[in-house]
């Protein structure tokens, strides 16, 4: 990414931030040792488009999982990701869960030259006792 897309794409960041509703955010709960899905929606022009599951500030967030895969489970480590384009949603499956999983993660579609469709994703994880 260019430091003029980077900046752009904070720029939209906090104008979306001033509008009411614009962002959307999901809470999960799971538990120590376990798996959580996580399902995401998206709007049906992006059915084709590259989705994706990350850590972080949703600027700098890094990918855990990438698919371009429709109807096709991807899997990565501890992440599997499912695009069921028909739905219009994809879904991610986080595995063997520790409590340093707490945090915030971001479902995204991939947009070439606009900025990219996302989700908050709060997860929380507590111990299985």
């Amino acid at each position: 990414m260019t430091e003029e897309e980077r900046r752009m794409k904070i720029i939209w960041t906090f104008t979306l931030l001033m509008i009411p509703d614009v962002l959307s955010s999901i809470s999960v709960r799971g538990y120590s040792g376990g798996e959580v899905s996580i399902t995401c929606r998206y709007d049906r022009e992006y059915t084709d488009n590259a989705k994706y599951f990350c850590r972080g500030q949703w600027i700098r967030c890094s990918d855990l999982i990438k698919t371009d895969k429709e109807i096709k489970w991807v899997d990565s480590g501890r992440f599997s990701l499912f695009d069921d384009t028909t739905a219009a949603v994809f879904t991610v499956t986080f595995r063997d869960l520790s409590e340093q999983d707490s945090g915030t993660y971001w479902c995204g579609v991939d947009i070439s030259g606009k900025i990219d469709s996302y989700i908050k994703v709060n997860l929380i994880i507590e111990s299985g006792e």
